[in-house]
């Protein structure tokens, strides 16, 4: 996949990008969606890659 490539390529995990098509109308299950994306980001820890190792 491209998109997969392009994260990596710029130092982003995959895992760490979703992309959800939720109507407007939909509040309930974008709070949901929300709830659980930032779950998933909690358990992969602080992104190491984008961090500037110059210090």
């Amino acid at each position: 996949m491209i998109m997969k490539r392009l994260l990596e390529f710029a130092g982003l995990e995959p895992e760490r990008f979703q992309a959800r098509w939720i109507s407007g109308s939909e509040g309930a299950k974008f709070a949901a969606t929300v709830q659980e994306i930032t779950e998933q980001i909690k358990k992969l820890g602080p992104n190491t890659k984008m961090r500037d190792t110059d210090e």
